[in-house]
């Protein structure tokens, strides 16, 4: 029989007892790898409540074993990082590093969760309507299609972007007006973005343009209308009728009658 301790991990030491030779080898490995396998859970489909045993594993993610692991691998990062730190040669100052690594982990963690609560507000620490915690003796009007008429303000939704900046002397925003397929602007009524507000005395002058561009273009359509056609001239020729609105020319008919009554005086 051989005696002897080996070590499979370490944390773990195993007493192998056997018989010499290659059988007792050969058992030692068998031993080593059940020693092995024990570390996983060895009926993971089993029910978690009537298990008695789930692994070596299950063991070494919390505690001491978890927090010593989290140790270690800060020491490491830290040391390729450039730090004077190595676990085993100063175990307390690795220790002492750790912790305060974790603290200020922790601060600037707090700081950031104040610094956007300060810029965007915190939804769960503000008070919930009255409405939402029970009944009220506010009477609110409505009309047929649901709208609110009396006893509340309908409160428009606000958005990411800047909202009512006036610029140009407007006193709207561009895009609260429409016309002819146009954005403009509700209080000089103008289309072009970026114009100059001239007020109710620029909606006067163009209103008083477009109905002197209409007049204009109603006289010129009048005009157009009354200008008699050119009428066509019908020449007769010999041995057609003689039409009603044939149209003789006095030059040439003075020299035809003064070639008829030159023969006659000869």
């Amino acid at each position: 029989m051989i005696g002897r301790w080996r070590r499979v991990c370490p944390h773990d030491i195993l007493l192998v007892v056997g018989g010499g030779g290659d059988d007792s080898r050969e058992s030692i490995d068998d031993d080593l790898e059940e020693t092995r396998s024990m570390r996983e859970d060895p009926s993971p489909d089993s029910d978690p409540n009537e298990k008695f045993y789930s692994g070596d594993n299950q063991n070494r993610m919390n505690g001491q074993a978890l927090d010593f692991k989290q140790l270690n691998t800060h020491a490491w990062e830290a040391f390729e990082k450039g730090q004077d730190i190595h676990m085993q040669a100063a175990p307390s100052q690795a220790e002492l590093l750790f912790k305060n690594y974790k603290i200020i982990k922790e601060k600037l963690k707090h700081k950031t969760k104040d610094s956007i609560i300060e810029k965007y507000g915190n939804a769960a620490s503000e008070e919930l309507p009255r409405e939402l915690l029970g009944q009220t003796e506010r009477e609110i009007e409505y009309d047929q299609a649901g709208r609110i008429i009396k006893g509340q303000e309908a409160s428009l939704p606000r958005s990411k972007y800047e909202e009512d900046v006036f610029i140009n002397n407007h006193t709207t925003v561009w895009g609260s007006w429409w016309k002819d397929f146009q954005w403009g602007y509700k209080c000089c009524k103008q289309t072009i973005r970026n114009s100059y507000c001239t007020g109710f005395a620029g909606i006067e002058a163009a209103e008083a343009a477009t109905e002197l561009m209409k007049t204009n273009m109603a006289r010129k359509e009048a005009t157009q209308d009354n200008t008699p056609e050119d009428e066509e001239k019908q020449l007769a020729t010999w041995g057609t009728d003689v039409t009603d609105n044939l149209v003789l020319d006095k030059k040439l008919l003075a020299e035809a009658l003064k070639k008829v009554e030159e023969p006659s005086r000869a």
